[in-house]
């Protein structure tokens, strides 16, 4: 208990500002949309474990291009959720990955039916566009055939048409974009499942809405899935980058900001709002004849179930940049292996203690601190190893550095030798990196530079080709550039080292003005 007490007090904030986001809580659930005037008890249920909007799904068919699915339950349903104070949301997609890459429907044609759904249901306000564009479950192709990313450029034009479509019937409808899954592989050339990471689609989503010349938003929140990787994982434990996870917020934050910076589109840090609308631990039902089929993933206890979902509500509801957040599933789905068992609800209609443990979250809401966040201005996580300043000798065979960073980047790493300080004992003064990496330092000399890939988590040597040095003083030079901005960099400056027969070891001074130059 204490041990999980610290890392959610870490994970829930860096300020000492107590507080709590107006966050909704609800569930994606289509159980309500089908059960008749049993919704009524349905909705009641929900309202009853603090749950106040109800996601509900409508997949657009082109062959019907004006139909909504589901009218009929739809028109008996609505009134029923609004009479139980529970929110009704749309989530509205296509109904096969290939809706708009093979099937015939069009970003028009898609916003025109949309349109049409907000006019009948004139008491939704709030439509989440797209499920999933990242994985090729909901969207094919992911790559095109020479391995370039191609999904994010073709959902944009849909997303922004449904938005200018919604607003012109109700400019109060807020349009909810993307509907992101947290993992991808981000590889064209997967045996299975090629797909795109959180972190890269959204870099080309907003490479696609720069050079599209757009200047009315895609969204007025963004939808983000903050599934576990695994039903066994800790609360706390995310995943690595380029993927995202609850614990990763500030990952995918970031990510809004690298791709969409400088567009005249909302981030986070300017008013974008994250609706965490799919969250949920799958349990073990093995004991119940209610469900049938066999499970096909590692489960949890509703034990530990009940306790991750006591502890979620409070986690987000520290964060202000959290509006909604939704379990998948308010009631089971039955089969084991083509359903999922994340519910508050079992099958036969029973609580499980999750619910309890969920509704009180909800009533106390953030017992911690406040999340701040604010765009990282250089490569997150990064770190670099020079080694030691001892003499070299001229013919030194390793001319080399290692770096690591917690995302992608690009290291650029010199050997840079200090002029008119041959033969004396060395020192560095403060040193411009960026000037010495450009070759306009007057007082150093660039000797060998190279250009090196930097994988998230990594630590890879950075060897520089080999070459017999002249006398003199020496040092390293690097800058780390973030994969996903150019614009965030960091750079590091080493010790001074003595190189070649007059080689003498650096003044002792010489450490602390390196380090004062690399915060610089």
């Amino acid at each position: 208990m204490k041990k999980f007490t610290a890392a959610f007090a870490l994970a829930c904030a860096l300020t000492v500002t107590p507080g709590a986001a107006a966050v909704e809580f609800g569930a994606n659930d289509d159980t309500g949309k089908y059960r008749g005037a049993d919704s009524a008890a349905y909705f009641g249920q929900m309202a009853a474990a603090g749950l106040t909007q109800n996601v509900m799904t409508l997949r657009w068919d082109p062959s019907a291009p004006m139909t909504i699915p589901d009218q009929v339950h739809l028109d008996a349903a609505i009134p029923l959720a609004q009479a139980a104070g529970v929110k009704v949301v749309f989530a509205v997609y296509g109904a096969k990955p290939t809706t708009f890459t093979g099937d015939g429907g069009t970003d028009y044609a898609f916003a025109a039916w949309a349109g049409q759904v907000a006019r009948t249901y004139p008491a939704v306000k709030t439509f989440v566009v797209g499920n999933e564009p990242n994985q090729p479950r909901f969207w094919r192709p992911q790559f095109s055939a020479n391995g370039r990313q191609v999904s994010a450029a073709a959902f944009g034009p849909v997303l922004a048409a449904t938005y200018d479509a919604l607003k012109a019937v109700d400019g109060s409808i807020k349009v909810v974009g993307v509907g992101l899954s947290p993992r991808g592989n981000d590889r064209p050339d997967a045996s299975s499942n090629v797909s795109t990471s959180p972190v890269r689609f959204l870099r080309a989503l907003g490479a696609w809405y720069r050079a599209s010349g757009r200047t009315e938003p895609l969204m007025d929140a963004l939808s983000f899935h903050p599934y576990p990787n695994a039903n066994t994982d800790p609360l706390t434990r995310g995943y690595v980058w380029p993927n995202v996870g609850l614990a990763n917020l500030d990952r995918l934050k970031q990510a809004i900001h690298d791709g969409f910076r400088d567009s005249g589109h909302p981030t986070v840090g300017s008013g974008l709002k994250l609706y965490l609308d799919e969250y949920g631990y799958q349990v073990d039902t093995g004991a119940n004849d209610a469900y049938s089929g066999t499970e096909n993933v590692p489960v949890t206890t509703e034990a530990n179930q009940a306790w991750m979902y006591g502890q979620a509500p409070q986690l987000v509801s520290c964060d202000p940049a959290v509006e909604s957040f939704s379990i998948f599933g308010f009631v089971d789905e039955s089969d084991r292996g083509a359903g999922f068992q994340a519910g508050l609800v079992r099958r036969d209609g029973t609580e499980r203690p999750s619910l309890h443990a969920f509704r009180e979250a909800i009533a106390t809401g953030c017992t911690g601190r406040t999340t701040r966040w604010a765009p990282a201005k250089a490569v997150v996580g990064a770190r670099v190893t020079f080694g030691d300043a001892s003499p070299k000798p001229a013919k030194h065979s390793a001319w080399q550095a290692t770096a690591t960073a917690t995302e992608d980047a690009v290291a650029h790493l010199a050997l840079v030798r200090v002029k008119n300080q041959a033969g004396r004992r060395c020192g560095l003064a403060k040193v411009d990196v960026v000037r010495v990496l450009q070759k306009r330092s007057a007082q150093h000399e660039l000797v060998l530079d190279g250009e090196f890939e930097v994988r998230a988590t990594r630590s890879p040597l950075l060897r520089l080709n080999r070459r017999e040095l002249a006398a003199g003083c020496y040092f390293y030079a690097l800058e780390l550039e973030a994969a996903m901005n150019p614009e965030r960099k960091s750079r590091f400056v080493s010790r001074v080292f003595g190189a070649g027969p007059a080689a003498k070891p650096a003044r002792a001074t010489s450490l602390a003005k390196a380090k004062k130059s690399a915060r610089g």
